[in-house]
């Protein structure tokens, strides 16, 4: 990455930290409420229903904010990440619609392994230096 694209790259960086971490967040939140579910807490599967949707959405917003970071000179391997745990949490979104749990469980399990890998590859992205204000007068 030369000077220019450092910096442009800083903001859209940024927001995939951001983004990132809300989605790791929300995956673990999913895992307790269906822990919750499974060990007789039923109110936990409406929390797990809701929590389902906002991944869902969070994941799909994500794509843009990747393909963002990738086009300011990021690295691209996050964004074609992004786009397969998007198609993957449909999937998953389906198969606990359908109340497939042979299906939905390990891929759940499967899906929380990979948005705290997309999330650890985003953080351990360096993130770039601040843009220097240039031909700034300093005042005495």
């Amino acid at each position: 990455m030369g000077n220019a694209a450092s910096t442009a790259a800083r903001p859209p960086l940024l927001l995939a930290r951001g983004s990132t971490a809300l989605l790791a967040l929300l995956a673990v939140t999913q895992a307790i409420l269906a822990g919750n579910f499974l060990g007789g807490q039923y109110d936990a599967l409406m929390w797990h229903a809701i929590g389902a949707r906002a991944i869902t959405i969070a994941s799909a917003a994500q794509i843009a904010v990747l393909a963002w970071v990738w086009r300011a000179g990021g690295p691209r391997g996050p964004f074609f990440a992004g786009v397969v745990q998007t198609l993957l949490l449909v999937a998953e979104f389906a198969t606990g619609e359908l109340h497939s749990a042979a299906v939905h469980v390990p891929l759940g399990v499967l899906l929380v392994a990979g948005i705290v890998q997309l999330t650890a590859t985003v953080w351990r992205t360096p993130l770039p230096a601040r843009p220097v204000a240039a031909d700034v007068a300093v005042t005495p």
